[in-house]
């Protein structure tokens, strides 16, 4: 099943997005640009990459950051809450029921349902967010896309495959091989 857009009535809320949540917890469901989108829970793979990356990015985030994990929300605008599968935060982030300020990294993994929302929707709502750092991995055929935040825009900084080294030093060192998230 994809991900699937419920604009039948019209431009959502996010009043409108925390009744629906209510009735809905069977799905993951956001607010992006004034439309819920929704997809299934996440799958195994999915959890197995996430608990890996966010066992990596936990051991190389500096004492002023701090690695955020779905389910919580992020308030990127009037008309867009999202739950991005991983978030590098302020350390002062301590209080609230979500993140109101740009992260320094936000991570996607993708899902056969989620490829479209976290390939085109999510990175166009975090540019205009202001989050530098975006990185997409894909779990069926292990990958990495790092995207920089250029002019208001992400731009491919690298991608890098399978057994071969992904390194980087924004917003912090870090290195891994995607291969290894799947094991």
């Amino acid at each position: 099943m994809g991900s699937m857009s419920l604009m039948d009535v019209g431009i959502y809320t996010v009043e409108d997005l925390h009744a629906y949540r209510e009735q809905r917890d069977d799905f993951v469901i956001q607010l992006i640009d004034g439309e819920l989108v929704m997809t299934p829970g996440p799958s195994v793979p999915h959890q197995v990459v996430h608990s890996e990356v966010f066992g990596i990015l936990r051991e190389a985030v500096p004492d002023n950051l701090r690695v955020f994990s779905a389910p919580l929300d992020l308030r990127a605008g009037e008309r867009t809450v999202i739950q991005p599968d991983l978030m590098v935060v302020d350390r002062d982030v301590r209080t609230g029921s979500e993140v109101v300020r740009a992260p320094s990294l936000v991570v996607e993994i993708l899902s056969p349902s989620s490829r479209r929302t976290d390939l085109v929707r999510k990175p166009e709502a975090l540019a205009r967010f202001g989050v530098e750092h975006y990185w997409v991995i894909d779990p069926e055929h292990p990958a990495i896309r790092e995207f920089r935040l250029v002019d208001g825009r992400y731009v491919t900084a690298q991608i890098v495959e399978g057994e071969d080294l992904f390194s980087t030093d924004a917003p912090f060192p870090v290195s891994f091989r995607p291969l290894d998230l799947t094991r």
